[in-house]
């Protein structure tokens, strides 16, 4: 048997939850998401304690944010390429080029260039 019950399946409820919490076009609050599901707040707040709601909700979520990643990544890189400076700076964290541990004068530096550069 594997630890934390995670040899379970979730139920048909919880799938159902899941797929909701992680669906961007559903705007209601928990409440209404519980209502919608015709599961109680109550056992709902229980389910995230649950490991195999966890793990299932943590699954779907890769799946959803996975299938968007190249849109993603398009839409900053046309941000960055429009001279958005907050975009470009993102851009170079997420490669890795920039740290927030850097010092004020080089980020000063970065953003001179930058700047320059899209002049």
């Amino acid at each position: 048997m594997a630890q934390n019950g995670t040899d379970r399946e979730p139920t048909a409820r919880q799938k159902k939850v899941a797929e909701m919490l992680i669906n961007p076009e559903f705007q209601g609050s928990i409440t209404d998401l519980c209502n919608e599901a015709n599961v109680p707040r109550r056992t709902f707040y229980n389910w995230r304690d649950d490991p195999v709601f966890c793990n299932y909700l943590d699954g779907l979520i890769d799946k959803y944010t996975d299938s968007e990643l190249a849109g993603v990544w398009k839409a900053l890189i046309k941000q960055c390429l429009s001279g958005n400076v907050q975009a470009i700076r993102l851009f170079f964290e997420l490669k890795g080029k920039f740290s927030q541990q850097q010092s004020k004068e080089e980020t000063s530096e970065l953003y001179k260039a930058l700047e320059r550069a899209w002049k």
